[in-house]
């Protein structure tokens, strides 16, 4: 505890002192008004919450929207560090931007929930085999990101069990010329260069990045021996672009390609002795075609996402795996139809959904051409009820049935869902949500991957009741959102181990979690700005008659500062996570039958100044972990990056 509160103090210090010394050196040359502050409010409209378009304070969920302005004035690098950063979500993750290495892929966790979280595209699921590739998306053609906690499984199915989160691109629309910027970064640890271009109906982005290696991303453990590894020569190229064919037709296409190179090995006197080299070539696709009209309530999605893994190994190494390739697809079909009744007071929103899912691997001579897929098929209602001008109540079912696939049994699924808003006054209002969510296994759960990895034929799907209520309040000085929330899911999703040690996916008796969640908001001046994010739960699992056992952390602290005068701009951020859970291997990092130490706790500091020299440039210094802490980033003990900076020179044209 005594660590904990010096690493929050010191992280706090630094922060006001940087920000005063900033501002103050931004006052000093400033002699015209500030600029108008783009902050987020509870009159920013939110679709993603009930598939209607719905203020945040009218809304019945803990929903938060990330603009725009506030990812250019973090300079986060991707979904993945601003969602985590900005709306206190558990994560795990291979590194600090939620990078990904072949099959190991990081992900959000919304109130603890492993593989709960879904993400969406522009309303559409953009996750395959229950991963997302949220770093996809060139962040300069991001609109906003709406991110929803809570069950939102009757109106999007399997997977959000803990929350939503929706990437909400530009839209192309009629333009008389083209535009766009074009950026170039530099840094210590990580460059990149891209352009983004708008013309009539199109809207293309382009990005190349690269990192510096991260050696010892794994340490030694007290005993000078465990596990070892580097990451080399990591390259992502990134497009995505938006092509308006129709006055409600869009067609969306993303790709991105990530290379990597990894040594791993072992410890031996807490000298690395690496005795593998591989080589990862990812790539994910997307493509989306959207249908929207708005006057007759018709909205069509089809989106079709690809996967392609390829692992190679270098047989020089003392050591190497087989080669594995793995590919696959997800398709899905979405048409809803909204009708207003009741004079407009009233609307109720009716739907049908379909999913195919498939996935092939070829890993040495054990599985050549092994291929696992499913079919779903679902219905779903909601009635948005107007009681009285200010109470709502939202009634939600989803009728869910899922083929059996070659390691899976077939499953149906009936879906309800309550949802119930006061409004108090224009300012705030009460809220409760009541909901019930699912998750199947992933279809590649049953593969055997290797050596080290087992099937389980008995594995069933995970799901659970949410309870929330919750209070919000704008003045547009101030905002705060506060709830309350309960989660119980049965058979949760974990990897363990077999009889013979190799791991296995395998279904924990119970989880739970409990939890307070505050966001608070302050418009001190016309020109700053601060904020105050803290979570507070208990996520606990349970198997067998072993006793509850602490998933992730029980604290997720957020704080933090803007500053905006004339041409410059300042931003300061803390991010921790307290009290955190077990790691997977204990001290001497040689087991993991049973853990005898908790992660230590995380803590970093970002702080981000901006100037623009002219209406069309923009220079940008970033500093990240500017604590130069050596934090564990995920129960592995993977170790985040050292101190990092960055500068960027960005031009509009």
């Amino acid at each position: 505890m005594k660590n904990r509160n010096q690493c929050v103090k010191r992280c706090l210090g630094i922060m006001a002192s940087s920000m005063f010394l900033s501002s103050a050196a931004f006052a000093a040359t400033a002699d015209s008004p500030a600029a108008d502050m783009d902050q987020y409010t509870l009159d920013d409209t939110i679709v993603t919450a009930t598939r209607t378009e719905k203020t945040l304070l009218e809304t019945p969920a803990n929903a938060q929207v990330i603009t725009a302005e506030e990812i250019k004035k973090g300079g986060y690098m991707s979904v993945f560090e601003a969602v985590r950063n900005l709306t206190q979500a558990n994560a795990h993750t291979y590194m600090d931007d939620g990078s990904d290495y072949g099959g190991m892929t990081s992900r959000i966790r919304i109130r603890g929930i492993d593989t709960g979280t879904l993400v969406l595209l522009n309303g559409s699921p953009c996750t395959f085999s229950n991963q997302s590739a949220m770093n996809n998306i060139p962040m300069d053609e991001i609109e906003r990101i709406e991110v929803v906690r809570g069950s939102g499984s009757v109106l999007y199915g399997p997977q959000a069990i803990g929350g939503v989160i929706n990437i909400i691109t530009k839209k192309p629309g009629a333009k008389t010329h083209a535009g766009g910027n074009i950026f170039a970064t530099a840094g210590n640890r990580f460059n990149e260069a891209g352009v983004n271009i708008q013309a009539d109906g199109f809207d293309l982005g382009m990005k190349k990045s690269s990192t510096k290696d991260v050696t010892n991303v794994e340490q030694a453990g007290n005993t000078g021996s465990g596990p070892a590894m580097n990451i080399r020569d990591r390259k992502a190229d990134q497009i995505y672009a938006d092509v308006q064919l129709a006055k409600d037709l869009t067609f969306s296409y993303g790709r991105t390609n990530n290379k990597a190179t990894f040594e791993t090995g072992n410890f031996a006197h807490y000298k690395a002795n690496m005795t593998y080299l591989g080589k990862c070539d990812v790539t994910y696709d997307n493509y989306n075609l959207l249908y929207d009209n708005k006057n007759n309530g018709v909205k069509v999605s089809v989106g079709y996402n690809t996967m392609d893994i390829l692992s190679v190994y270098d047989h020089s190494y003392p050591k190497f795996y087989s080669d594995a390739h793995y590919t696959g697809y997800d398709t899905n079909l979405d048409a809803q139809k909204r009708f207003s009744l009741r004079h407009n007071k009233d609307s109720l929103i009716v739907g049908a959904n379909y999913t195919r899912e498939s996935l092939r691997t070829d890993y040495g001579t054990m599985l050549q051409g092994a291929s696992n897929g499913r079919n779903s098929y679902s219905l779903y209602q909601s009635y948005d009820y107007q009681m009285t001008p200010k109470f709502d109540l939202i009634l939600g079912l989803r009728e869910y049935y899922m083929t059996r696939s070659k390691y899976q049994k077939d499953d149906f699924q009936l879906l309800p869902q309550l949802q119930g808003l006061y409004k108090v006054n224009k300012n705030s209002s009460y809220y409760f949500n009541i909901g019930k969510s699912f998750e199947m296994p992933q279809v590649s759960s049953g593969f055997f991957y290797g050596g080290n990895f087992s099937v389980n034929t008995n594995l069933k799907p995970q799901s659970g009741w949410s309870y929330e209520a919750g209070y919000k309040y704008d003045d547009r000085h101030r905002t705060l959102s506060a709830d309350v929330f309960y989660m119980d899911v049965k058979d949760k999703f974990y990897w363990g181990k077999d009889s013979t040690g190799a791991s296995i996916m395998m279904n924990r008796d119970k989880w739970k979690n409990v939890g307070l969640e505050l966001n608070y908001q302050q418009k001190i001046t016309d020109s700053f700005l601060a904020n105050i994010g803290l979570t507070i739960q208990n996520p606990q699992a349970q198997s067998g008659s072993s006793g509850w056992v602490q998933d992730t952390s029980k604290y997720v602290l957020n704080i933090g500062t803007n500053y905006t005068r004339n041409k410059f701009n300042a931003d300061a951020r803390v991010f921790a996570y307290l009290d955190r859970e077990p790691a997977y291997y204990n001290n001497a990092r040689a087991s993991s039958a049973a853990s005898d130490h908790n992660l230590a706790d995380s803590c970093d500091l970002t702080i981000t100044l901006s100037y623009h020299p002219t209406d069309v440039d923009t220079i940008k210094l970033i500093g990240r972990n500017l604590l130069n802490r050596q934090d564990p980033i995920n129960n592995y003990e993977y170790y985040c990056t050292p101190a990092s900076f960055t500068l960027t020179y960005d031009r509009k044209f």
